[in-house]
Parts: C-alpha cells; sequence; structure tokens
C-alpha cells in the first residue's frame, strides 16, 4: 500500500510529533509499504520531493512561517502548510491509498478525508492533541458557543465517512474524550507515546552531568524537564519545596527546572525569591539531544502536572522518558487522566491533587527516602518496558493501520 502521512513536522526538526511520525514511516516501509511524508520546511516555493532515511520519500513544503511565536504568525504558518498538502494532493499523480493525518497544524483530517475521496483511498488519524477542545481549555473558545460547535462538528466530519479507518490516540482518557467525535460503533485505539532519549546512560555520564552543574553526590535532585506551558501548574509544588526548606539535612535537596513555555516566568520568579530562603531553585534552558538519557537520568525524582481541565485533550509524552530512566514521579493532576491512571497503576510516583499543598509536602518528604525512590523507580522502570516500548508500540501503530485500511 502507499501510505501518506501528514505532519508539520519531521526530522531534523526535534518537535516530538515528527521524531514519532518517523518511526512510524519507518517501519511501515520495512513492511515493504510505499510511504511518503509531506511535511514544513523551508523557504519559499513549490514543495519538492526527496528521499529521506530509511526508504521513505520525504516532501518538504517550502513555506514561510511568518514568526510563530505570534498568533498571527501561526495561523499564516498554518495556512501555507494546508494550501502545500490540498496541492499535493490534489495532483493525484500517485494514488494515496492510505492517507494518515496528525494534528499539527489542527484539522489536517478535513483533508486527508477529502484526500482520501480524491483518490479513491482510506483516512486514518493519529490524535496528539484533541481540537477544539484544546483551544476551549487555552481560554480562544468559548466551551459550547457557536465557534465551538462548528469547530467540534468540522472535527467529526473529518474523522467520518465511509472511507475512514483507524483512530490512534495516546491515551485512555483521551480515547474516551474522542468518543463523541467517532459516534456509535467506533472507537479509538490507545497507543501510548515512547521515550525518545535512546539509550540508557551510563552511571559515570550521569554523574560527571551531574557534578558539571554542581549537584552535590548526597545532594536529592527534584527534576522537571520540558514544557512549561498552559496545561500545567508548578505552585503547590513550589509551595512545598519551601516548606520543607530546614528541615533536611545531610546534603539536602535542589528543585531543577529544565524547558520553557508561557509559565517559565512564575518558576523564575520563585527562583528569585528562593535566593533569600535557602532553597535551591534553578530554571534552565532545554538540553540537547544528545544529552537527553543522562540529563532525565541525573534527576533522583521528577516533577510533572496537567491541570485537570485538560484531560483527555493531551497527553504529556514525558512519563515514557521517566520511567526508561527508572526514576520516580511526584504528578500534580487528577488520578482518572492517563499520567495519573499510570502513575497508580505502576505505583511509581505520587499523585497529588491540585490545590493540596500539605500533599505535596508529603509527597516531597517521601521522596527523600533512597529506599523508596528505588522502589518505585524499580516500578518505573518495569512498567515502561511493557507499557512504553519503542518497538512493540509502533509495530501496534503499524498494525493497526493495516487493519483497518
Amino acid at each position: 500500500m502507499h501510505f501518506v502521512l501528514l505532519n508539520q513536522f519531521y526530522p531534523p526538526d526535534v518537535a516530538p510529533t515528527g521524531v514519532m511520525l518517523e518511526a512510524l514511516a519507518e517501519v511501515l516501509v520495512g513492511r515493504g509499504h510505499r510511504v511518503t511524508v509531506v511535511c514544513g520546511g523551508g523557504g519559499a516555493g513549490e514543495a519538492s520531493g526527496e528521499e529521506a532515511g530509511g526508504g521513505v520519500r520525504l516532501v518538504r513544503l517550502r513555506a514561510r512561517s511568518w514568526g510563530k511565536k505570534s498568533v498571527a504568525g501561526k495561523l499564516l504558518a498554518y495556512s501555507s502548510y494546508y494550501l502545500g498538502v490540498a496541492w499535493y494532493l490534489g495532483q493525484r499523480r500517485e494514488k494515496a491509498e492510505v492517507i494518515v493525518a496528525l494534528t499539527t497544524p489542527p484539522y489536517l483530517s478535513v483533508l486527508a478525508r477529502v484526500g482520501a475521496w480524491w483518490h479513491g483511498g482510506r483516512h486514518a488519524h493519529w490524535v496528539m492533541d484533541l481540537y477544539p477542545d484544546v483551544m476551549v481549555a487555552h481560554g480562544m473558545l468559548a466551551g459550547g458557543g457557536w465557534v465551538d460547535r462548528v469547530l467540534g462538528a468540522l472535527g467529526r466530519w473529518g474523522m467520518g465517512g465511509r472511507r475512514a479507518g483507524a483512530v490512534l490516540t495516546l491515551g485512555p482518557d483521551m480515547a474516551e474524550r474522542l468518543g463523541r467525535y467517532l459516534g456509535p460503533g467506533r472507537a479509538a485505539s490507545v497507543v501510548p507515546l515512547w521515550g525518545t532519549a535512546g539509550e540508557e546512560a551510563e552511571a559515570g555520564e550521569v554523574a560527571a552531568l551531574r557534578a558539571r552543574r554542581g549537584w552535590g553526590e548526597g545532594e536529592v535532585v527534584f527534576l522537571y524537564s520540558g514544557n512549561m506551558g498552559l496545561g500545567h501548574r508548578f505552585v503547590e509544588v513550589l509551595e512545598a519545596a519551601f516548606g520543607l526548606v530546614g528541615e533536611v539535612s545531610e546534603g539536602g535537596f535542589r528543585v531543577a527546572f529544565f524547558g520553557g513555555g508561557k509559565r517559565r516566568g512564575e518558576v523564575e520568579v520563585a527562583a528569585a525569591q528562593a535566593l533569600g530562603r535557602g532553597l535551591r531553585l534553578e530554571v534552565q534552558d532545554y538540553v540537547p539531544q544528545g544529552e537527553l538519557a543522562a540529563h532525565l537520568a541525573s534527576g533522583d525524582v521528577h516533577l510533572a502536572s496537567l491541570e485537570p481541565g485538560w484531560d483527555g485533550m493531551m497527553v504529556p509524552s514525558k512519563l515514557p522518558g521517566i520511567f526508561a530512566a527508572g526514576r520516580p514521579v511526584i504528578f500534580t493532576g487528577s488520578r482518572t487522566g492517563s499520567m495519573g491512571r499510570w502513575i497508580v497503576e505502576s505505583g511509581a510516583g505520587w499523585v497529588v491533587a491540585p490545590g493540596d499543598v500539605a500533599g505535596h509536602v508529603e509527597a516531597l518528604r517521601a521522596a527523600l527516602d533512597p529506599a523508596e525512590r528505588a522502589r518505585r523507580g524499580t516500578a518505573a522502570r518495569a512498567f515502561g518496558a511493557q507499557w512504553f516500548d519503542a518497538q512493540r508500540n509502533v509495530a501496534r501503530l503499524a498494525d493497526l493501520l493495516e487493519e483497518e485500511s
């Protein structure tokens, strides 16, 4: 079969959606399928075909971004990519038997359905973020308003029709929420993401990284790594960390944030306050991909969060990497979302409700016990090997696309 995969990002871009898509594309090629990936990139001009690694045919749409940081710039970039995809699919030089749409940019499902009709093939969907639900959570739309209803109907249309195939998603809560877009008799298949850090880091490499950062050998490091966006929250764990100062000796503890996003400023304010309150709190930028495995293992306990209102709209990709590193995690969020469910089921950490500062203090205090960290870290690694294994999960994605196409 000829699979055409649609996503704005693809390596060498480091966006996780593109990295995951590359793994799927190469497995499909390995099974004897023809695979074309239509992604963004480059400067102005028409699309150009080129061969990517693993035998994947890569079509990069040379569209300008017009400044991705502004809303207007993103919309222009999205529009440019939509037009490029429509141009590519409209040529019909080679029949696309299965068109697989991801969700960057939103509503690629609509082009996938139209393209499947035009080519006489099928359309399938790998849902990474759920729209328009994410836009409501962002405050961009009023929930239940006419725009929300129109965009919801558009989402249902894009994933529907007699040519519709597999709908793949990242976690159980997202699959449940997707049910209202798929209608009776259809359900999304859950295939969790996997870590992208590569091989497990050597102990010496991790020790050297900690030494370069000035982290003491006996110091317990609570590490937050990744996006600090609107769907996350930090106030409780920061208040708990301040409350724990003075209670801990023997090397103490440190809280380290690595990453960026719209809420990074909140953490930077706390870091400035920490200077006069005895808390070792630092804020750093994202780490290079080649350093990621050692970076994830450099923390003794990881921190993660998700506003409960975002459950089912997105599934943060950080948990597989944390579990692969064999580290426990303190999660601020609900126990019913995918992350909360996996942490509770695995026994690999603590799930604390938003607003519960005392619960966060208790979790931080418990995590200072080396035996407790070791026990939960072992549970994390075992659960990750079962549920977040790259080879197994990519094969499952390919199986579903083949079976329902």
